[in-house]
């Protein structure tokens, strides 16, 4: 997550991450029985998280202390969770396995791919030519093999290529040429196009999208390589390298593996979800070129199964086969995406889903094999994840434990003489997306200076606020939405974002505060609700901070301030995602709201004990 000020920008950072090894000497900032806190992952955690920041005399010492706190009730939460059985949940185990299978694939991929990775000095000499080279060219697309030998026969019996290129599609997009460097088009493209005269043209290269013919108008050429190039030529290599050896161990990985899933479950998938689709589908609306069915949605379509469908056999693996209930929750995760609203195009797509799920759970299976859950770096980060999410699903059941009666709310309602005093309210704009290359681009985007609420009605998904610029109505700063829960610490005209969603992914921006009212009710029936979630909302951060300090006094905390305070940390607000080998991308480490507070109550609590 991230928070922007309108008045001076925070630099947004988007890394896509080589993780380091955080083990080679370990002082702790915190210890409690069984927990440890490090220096290490305290430093990680702050800097790849965002801190709101309360007013303008933000001191790094206090929010240090404040984010070790969070920590540490995280921690605790998180052992009380297992305590309870919460890691045996459903809720859980799927989102605990989702984000373990992607470390998984990862380990696999900087074993098998990365690390393999070694590009020959030859290559380097060989491209030496081209990575001085700036081409002006232009390019005749078509994804039909006919028409496109046919131009090329055109153009080999002399018609002008620029008055072919002028009848097309493509020609809009280039109108003028376009600069081609080492790197920018695909190698084998390149290869061809870096050996074209000026003036000439090339034979019809096929890529998997279709044919191209490019023509070279002019081109430039460097005489010395700076250290730019060298850069960019290293980068350019080692990825293409990288695709080599990518290449090499998908086929040979793939190769004679059969695995199927149940043809009558997945014809009934099918069916279930084009009908959804066919009967919303004024509903759908098309953004960044796809429709998108998400998690609610998906849990719809999955109530049409029996329960009796939803535990068979739906993907046949030899051990350890999958059930229908195991997919369709792996797919409520990253959502079912489709490009037309056509019978057979979501076949297709659905085909391709399932595919791929078991491709990645092929190699989930090998690294699990090889031990890779074990590798430290892979073991540290899933600690991390899976504290987070126990923590957070205790919180979760700890809010929904609490009740308030009539007598409660009643008793309320006298004693302030039928005033009740609204908590202050809020105002948010919104920008929900499901694609962090769209939530990256949005904050490039800020960073230019372009007006929120224009990018809001240009990128958001959620169709419902357009008709009110994006922006919510007033809520109360108690509100519980994870959305408004952020908000409350923002000023006025900051942004902040991304906040993970059932949804997708939330930017917002505080638009308004205003002091609640002060309404005064005749009778008790009147204001019975707004009173019982007054005190409910109440008796829901108490609670957790009872809880959370009597955890802290059980299990002996210590804090090191002083280790603390010397650990020198990076404090500027960042975006950091990590992008994971064999596909997908995810924040870099679990992010967690502020939750500080328990500590004065701890300390109360261990002095009356001392008493």
């Amino acid at each position: 997550m991230i928070k922007l000020s309108l008045i001076s920008k925070l630099t947004l950072t988007f890394c896509l991450l080589s993780l380091i090894n955080l083990y080679a000497q370990k002082e702790y900032v915190a210890k409690a029985n069984g927990i440890e806190i490090s220096k290490e992952e305290f430093k990680k955690r702050f800097e790849f998280s965002p801190h709101p920041r309360r007013d303008k005399n933000f001191d790094s010492t206090l929010t240090k202390l404040d984010f070790l706190k969070t920590l540490i009730a995280e921690k605790l939460l998180a052992k009380d969770a297992i305590s309870k059985q919460l890691d045996k949940t459903e809720e859980f185990i799927s989102a605990y396995k989702h984000i373990r299978n992607l470390y998984l694939r990862d380990a696999l991929y900087q074993k098998e791919v990365k690390e393999k990775v070694a590009v020959p000095d030859s290559e380097y000499a060989r491209n030496k030519s081209k990575v001085l080279k700036t081409i002006n060219a232009k390019f005749i697309f078509s994804n039909d093999e006919k028409e496109i030998y046919d131009i090329y026969n055109q153009l080999k019996s002399g018609a002008s290529f620029d008055s072919i290129l002028s009848t097309r599609p493509e020609y809009n997009e280039q109108k003028i040429s376009e600069e081609i460097t080492f790197g920018k088009l695909n190698e084998k493209i390149e290869n061809e196009v870096f050996e074209l005269a000026v003036g000439s043209f090339s034979k019809p290269l096929e890529l998997k999208e279709g044919w191209y013919i490019f023509k070279v108008y002019s081109f430039t050429k460097k005489s010395i390589i700076d250290e730019n190039d060298l850069r960019k030529a290293e980068r350019v290599l080692k990825e293409r390298w990288e695709n080599k050896i990518y290449e090499e161990f998908y086929k040979k990985f793939f190769k004679n593996v059969t695995i199927n899933a149940d043809r009558i479950l997945f014809e009934k998938l099918y069916n279930e979800i084009k009908n959804y689709i066919l009967s919303n589908s004024q509903t759908f609306i098309k953004k960044y070129g796809k429709y998108s069915l998400l998690q609610p949605e998906l849990s719809r379509i999955e109530k049409k199964f029996t329960d009796k469908e939803l535990k068979s056999i739906f993907v046949k693996f030899p051990n350890e086969p999958i059930t229908l209930k195991e997919f369709i929750t792996s797919i409520k995760i990253d959502g079912f995406e489709f490009q037309k609203i056509d019978e057979k195009h979501l076949w297709s797509r659905l085909n391709t889903v399932v595919f791929l799920f078991i491709q990645n759970e092929l190699l989930v299976r090998e690294a699990l094999k090889r031990g890779y859950d074990k590798l430290p770096d892979v073991s540290f980060d899933l600690k991390l994840w899976k504290e987070n999410f126990l923590a957070n699903l205790n919180m979760k059941n700890i809010y929904k434990s609490i009740h308030v009666d009539d007598n409660e709310a009643y008793e309320f309602f006298l004693k302030n003489n039928k005033i009740i005093s609204q908590p202050e309210k809020i105002k948010v704009a919104e920008i929900l997306t499901n694609d962090l290359d769209v939530v990256k681009l949005i904050f490039d985007e800020l960073d230019k200076g372009k007006d929120f609420k224009e990018l809001a009605m240009k990128f958001t998904i959620r169709d419902s606020l357009k008709q009110k610029n994006c922006e919510f109505e007033f809520v109360s700063v108690k509100n519980e939405n994870e959305i408004f829960k952020n908000a409350v610490n923002l000023q006025v005209g900051e942004v902040f974002g991304p906040i993970k969603t059932n949804e997708g992914y939330s930017i917002i921006k505080l638009i308004e505060k205003k002091k609640g009212e002060v309404q005064k009710f005749d009778t008790f029936e009147e204001g019975k609700e707004d009173i019982k979630n007054i005190l409910r909302t109440e008796k829901m951060f108490n609670k957790l901070e009872d809880v959370t300090a009597k955890l802290a006094l059980d299990n002996k905390i210590q804090l090191n301030e002083n280790a603390l305070r010397s650990l020198k940390v990076n404090s500027v607000n960042m975006i950091v995602f990590k992008r994971f080998g064999f596909g997908g991308q995810y924040i870099a480490v679990p992010y967690q709201n502020d939750f500080s507070g328990w500590y004065k109550k701890y300390e109360q609590l261990k002095k009356s004990l001392s008493l």
